[in-house]
């Protein structure tokens, strides 16, 4: 029964803001930006159950400051905040690193200067910073040592359904006031995930293109989605999905469909199966980590 839930309780975090809002592959040799920040003072400790076997997971990652708050992250979901992967891109990690029983608390900082860069960088590069900072900091306290390769495997095109997109135009949708409360004063993604693994997810987009959207399904179907509409523009929509595929049907006719259903039938879109290169996150060496 915990096993179910600890299984349920991470596919909602690697499905979160935060982690779909990453970029789904390795960092392109050309990007002209090159971080070098990393954090002053960290602390890093295992996380324990609730009394009530509950566990709570939660989240601080403002991207022009240096705060840094993961509370109860798994190993895949470090790696996949300091790399910019999703769980099925890494490789190689050991019996330990893989448990979702083995969760840690991350607290990390920089001193005001940090604060003061990261506010001038554009949202790209104080993103690059704030990934490099990760990426140090598991490299010291976990003695993370770590390699990129390609290789062919299954991926998704995404496609126009027979009958055409049932998109609405950028902008004719405009935020609930639930997004409203719920963003505050931060900037409203293009596209956002809300809801739970057990009643259904929306995704929310407000001028979204297509790439975004295949980006954002990325992390849903655990392998890279390939934009191949041909639909050039940005678009508004709200998809209501429960599961990935017909393994994830519900026979509750109130319960949302899975994604692969939901978007032909809400969204005039579909994947398709196809063969593909693809970055993968190896693992050659990883700790647990030091004291703090």
């Amino acid at each position: 029964m915990r096993g179910a839930f600890f299984a349920a309780v991470f596919a909602l975090l690697c499905a979160c803001d935060t982690c779909a809002q990453q970029p789904a592959a390795k960092p392109s040799a050309q990007t002209a930006y090159v971080p070098s920040m990393t954090f002053d003072v960290a602390s890093i400790r295992e996380g324990k159950l609730a009394a009530d076997g509950s566990l709570t997971l939660s989240f601080a990652d403002p991207p022009h400051s240096s705060l840094l708050r993961l509370t109860n992250y798994d190993v895949p979901n470090l790696l996949a905040v300091a790399y910019g992967v999703e769980r099925a891109q890494i490789v190689g990690l050991p019996d330990w690193a893989r448990s979702p029983f083995t969760f840690f608390i991350v607290e990390a900082k920089s001193d005001v200067s940090a604060d003061e860069k990261l506010a001038k960088l554009t949202d790209e590069q104080a993103k690059l910073e704030k990934q490099h900072m990760m990426q140090a900091l598991l490299a010291d306290r976990f003695q993370l040592k770590m390699h990129w390769e390609t290789k062919e495997g299954m991926i998704y095109d995404l496609v126009v359904a027979k009958g055409g997109p049932k998109l609405h135009p950028g902008g004719s949708m405009p935020p609930t006031p639930g997004e409203l409360q719920s963003w505050g004063d931060r900037k409203i993604p293009p596209i956002h995930q809300q809801g739970s693994s057990w009643a259904g997810f929306d995704l929310i987009a407000h001028q979204c293109s297509m790439e975004s959207l295949g980006k954002m399904l990325t992390g849903q179907m655990g392998a890279p989605v390939v934009d191949k509409t041909g639909l050039t523009g940005t678009y508004d929509f709200d998809l209501r999905y429960k599961g990935r595929s017909d393994d994830d049907a519900s026979d509750d006719p109130k319960m949302p469909r899975p994604l692969t259903e939901a978007l032909p039938d809400q969204l005039g879109l579909k994947l398709q199966a196809a063969k593909g290169e693809k970055q993968v996150l190896v693992i050659d060496h990883i700790e647990r980590p030091s004291a703090n």
